[in-house]
């Protein structure tokens, strides 16, 4: 019997994993990206409001200099409904080998059901995507 308990549970659990990866992840939950010698963490800080989305990026490394990058240029956001949005405002924190920085986008769509947010180019990974379910 415990047995099959567990085997239930990480069969939960495993759902919960790739629904996340497949669907996007839930507001306000920290996703990470790892490749190239640097990591991207990013929380989705405004989800729901009628705001212009708010993303804190932070990203880590001990091999490529972060300062060469700039997110303004090189994060976009996108639709499920196939649109583009460019960054509005990056506000910058840290140099070197740790960044942290909240990037604004215009307000998106309201028929938008998901969101990625895409890092272009740093450390050698081409796109570095990031994704929630808004509705």
């Amino acid at each position: 019997m415990i047995v099959f308990k567990l085997l239930f549970a990480a069969f939960l659990l495993s759902g919960l994993y790739f629904s996340a990866d497949c669907f996007g992840a839930v507001a306000n939950t920290p996703q990470t990206n790892s490749g190239g010698g640097v990591t991207a963490k990013v929380v989705y800080l405004n989800p729901g409001t009628a705001e212009e989305p708010r993303f804190q990026v932070v990203l880590d490394t001990h091999s490529v200099n972060l300062d060469a990058y700039d997110l303004r240029s090189i994060t976009v956001l996108r639709d499920d409904a196939g649109k583009t949005y460019t960054a509005t405002r990056v506000e910058n924190k840290g140099s070197g080998h740790h960044r942290e920085t909240t990037v604004s986008f215009p307000k998106i769509t309201q028929d938008a059901r998901r969101v990625e947010l895409v890092i272009k180019d740093v450390g050698g990974v081409k796109e570095r995507v990031f994704r929630w379910t808004l509705k």
